[in-house]
C-alpha cells in the first residue's frame, strides 16, 4: 500500500504512543511503502521543532530523520490549486498524486478528512488505516 502521512501523523508519532505511531511503525516493520516531497519534510521538521521547543522534556521518536532517509521520494509537478479549503494542505494532495498513493492518513478532521478522496486517493483516519492493514 502506497501512503502519505499528513504532518498532524508524524509529529503525534514523534512525541506520543498511539494510533498516529502505530502507523508509522507498520511502516518500519515494512508493511507499506511511505511517500514524501521535499516541501512535505519541510513542513514535518518544522512542526516537529515548534513541538520540540512547547515540550523540552519530552523524548521524541526520531520519525523525521528515518523518513528523511528511507521514504520514498517524490517531485510533485501536478498542482491541487484549491483542491483543500487549506492552502497548507495542498501539498499533502500533491504529494500523494506524484506518488500514485492509495490514501493519506490524517487527523485533520476540518479540511482534509472532509474531502474523503481526491482525485483517486483516499483521505482516511489513522484508525481506518490501521484496520485496513
Amino acid at each position: 500500500m502506497k501512503v502519505v502521512f499528513d504532518t498532524n501523523i508524524v509529529a503525534s508519532a514523534s512525541f506520543w504512543r498511539g494510533k498516529p505511531f502505530d502507523c508509522l511503525s507498520a511502516w518500519a516493520r515494512g508493511e507499506i511503502s511511505v511517500f514524501v516531497s521535499p516541501q512535505l519534510l519541510s513542513e514535518y521538521f518544522d512542526t516537529v521543532e515548534e513541538l520540540a521547543a512547547r515540550y523540552p522534556d519530552k523524548q521524541r521518536v526520531e520519525w523525521i530523520e528515518v523518513l528523511t532517509s528511507s521514504a520514498d521520494l517524490v517531485f510533485p509537478s501536478d498542482r491541487a490549486r484549491g483542491g483543500t479549503p487549506d492552502p497548507f494542505d495542498e501539498m499533502i494532495l500533491e504529494c500523494a498524486i506524484a506518488a500514485g498513493a492509495d490514501c493519506i492518513v490524517s487527523g485533520d478532521k476540518k479540511h482534509l478528512l472532509a474531502l474523503r478522496e481526491f482525485r483517486g486517493v483516499k483521505i482516511i483516519t489513522a484508525d481506518v488505516f490501521l484496520k485496513l492493514l
